[in-house]
């Protein structure tokens, strides 16, 4: 009796005992949280790679709006990475580039011949392809499991096909031929799935170099077509009327573009670090690409056409210059420096009753001081992680020295009246 008893409860074990271990596998949360891990990964170097190109993108709109783009596809990997720490909870601290599944993809990517080419194979090849797999994942039978993680990938699926469609209107969109970089682009994409499946190499160890890979990074970032480029930096002055510093200021404010684009070019270039790190430095990145549009509100309730009022691209060629642990001191420095004046401006802009001005005024300041914390942060994990030698404040001091004995001497105007006023260059 007690053997026919035993041979019953066998009977209804042996479904799951006959099961293999590798499907054994592929029913528990540690393999669901890999495979999250996977995708998170991947989009975390797609947009390290948008945001690489990013600087050399010819048309204005475009240039801005994929600033926007590149920290909303942030957000879905946070949220993705937080979902992974409770399922597998082996999240590295690191995020290392060369690890990533699909980077065979990442790498080919960084190939393209110029950033219409990148943005056309992204939004036309490589995203579509990453959002079948993952509609593919939310499956039926997980929707009570891993009840968790469907809204985190509905959402990623939305954002995806709203970014895809949005691309298809973009001239940008048409652009693409049958090169052989390109079938090669589609190649790897179809194979992605399998990629993203694989087993994660974990005996990597952090790279702390910078990176380089193909066409990136891009040492001269483009002048949009349509736009005047200012060779010497923001013309005017901020010493005349209030209606000159107003223009002065706002036009200063369009220039913002290169530190959006200095920015951007870090974070494809960083060594590894941190995940964290990228996220805030694409929302570094967002910040100062809305910074840029603050100038372009103010010209324009001001008559003035931003285009003819033209843009330069000294600071960002200058600071690709430098590595990019100097090149991040150089721009959180920069912003911890020009407090007063932008004080300054707040108040002038309240006495003259702008409330354009000074909205954009409280808005900066509050964005920057917290791209001053981001510097703070990030800045002595850098130092570590490329085993730089020099504190905290020698790299400060060295930004700040660099910034008055290189930078300035190229900046004509602002050389010129850099020893009066410390307020920092425009860009």
């Amino acid at each position: 009796m007690l053997s026919k008893k035993r041979q019953i409860v066998n009977m209804n074990e042996t479904p799951v005992e006959n099961l293999q271990s590798q499907n054994r596998d592929l029913l528990s949360p540690r393999h669901r949280g890999d495979f999250l891990r996977a995708v998170a990964d991947f989009e975390t170097e797609l947009f390290r790679v948008e945001a690489g190109f990013l600087p050399g993108l010819k048309r204005w709109n475009l240039k801005r709006e994929l600033g926007e783009l590149i920290f909303r596809d942030a957000r879905k990997v946070q949220e993705l990475r937080i979902r992974c720490r409770e399922l597998d909870g082996s999240a590295s601290a690191i995020h290392r580039a060369d690890a990533v599944r699909g980077y065979d993809l990442i790498q080919k990517l960084c190939h393209a011949p110029d950033a219409e080419n990148a943005f056309f194979a992204l939004f036309s090849i490589i995203k579509p392809a990453l959002r079948d797999i993952v509609q593919v994942s939310v499956r039926e039978d997980l929707r009570v499991f891993d009840a968790p993680s469907v809204p985190i990938l509905e959402d990623n699926i939305l954002e995806l096909n709203k970014q895809i469609t949005w691309a298809a209107k973009q001239p940008e969109s048409q652009s693409g031929d049958s090169s052989p970089w390109l079938k090669e682009i589609e190649t790897l994409s179809s194979q992605l799935a399998d990629a993203l499946s694989s087993k994660r190499d974990r005996a990597l160890p952090p790279n702390p170099e910078a990176r380089k890979i193909g066409s990136l990074p891009l040492l001269c970032s483009s002048i949009p077509e349509g736009i005047t480029e200012c060779h010497s930096g923001t013309p005017g002055s901020k010493e005349g009327e209030y209606p000159e510093r107003a223009l002065y200021h706002a036009h200063n404010f369009l220039m913002e573009i290169q530190a959006a684009e200095s920015c951007a070019s870090l974070l494809f270039e960083a060594p590894d670090m941190p995940w964290e790190f990228y996220f805030d430095l694409s929302r570094h990145m967002w910040d100062e690409m809305r910074h840029c549009e603050f100038g372009e509100l103010k010209l324009s309730a001001l008559g003035k056409d931003f285009r003819e009022m033209g843009i330069s691209n000294t600071a960002y060629v200058m600071r690709q210059t430098i590595d990019p642990l100097d090149r991040y001191a150089a721009l959180t420095t920069q912003e911890a420096d020009a407090f007063p004046g932008k004080h300054a401006g707040l108040k002038d802009a309240i006495k003259h009753a702008d409330e354009l001005s000074a909205r954009a005024w409280s808005y900066d300041i509050a964005d920057e001081t917290q791209h001053v914390r981001y510097g703070h942060k990030w800045i002595p994990v850098m130092i570590e992680q490329t085993n730089d030698p020099r504190s905290f404040e020698q790299v400060k001091q060295d930004a700040e020295n660099w910034r008055r004995n290189v930078l300035a001497a190229v900046y004509s105007p602002t050389a010129r009246t850099f020893a009066k006023d410390p307020a920092p260059l425009a860009g």
